[in-house]
């Protein structure tokens, strides 16, 4: 038995009625299997919105894709929206070519200013 590096992670915030994902490292197949649940658990909260932070996502194939469309069909029915910002001209390109682009809405930079400290809790 070894030890296991994680090549990823997640942090949870919640800013006003707005579920925060940081999402860190590379989002791939294990990355959707480890955290699926947790993502799962989160989203039971109810939050009107959600907004996934991938600007310090390293690497994105179709499990990090799959976690992301598992956000996008779990999230709060009532009024709810699913936003992601980014900031890698990479991520942004997996997005435009699987035409996910279209369906979240992207965004930049964090639409309300925030500072993790030691409310910054790991999923």
């Amino acid at each position: 038995m070894g030890i296991r590096h994680f090549t990823f992670a997640l942090c949870h915030h919640v800013v006003a009625d707005t579920l925060l994902l940081e999402f860190h490292g590379e989002l791939d197949a294990w990355a959707d299997q480890e955290l699926a649940p947790r993502v799962t658990e989160l989203l039971r909260s109810r939050r009107r919105a959600v907004l996934v932070d991938l600007r310090s996502v390293t690497f994105l194939d179709a499990g990090g894709l799959r976690l992301l469309l598992r956000i996008l069909q779990q999230a709060p029915r009532r009024k709810g929206r699913v936003r992601l910002v980014l900031d890698s001209p990479q991520i942004l390109r997996v997005l435009h070519i699987t035409q996910l682009d279209g369906v979240f809405t992207l965004l930049g930079e964090l639409p309300f200013p925030f500072a993790a400290d030691d409310t910054d809790m790991p999923a």
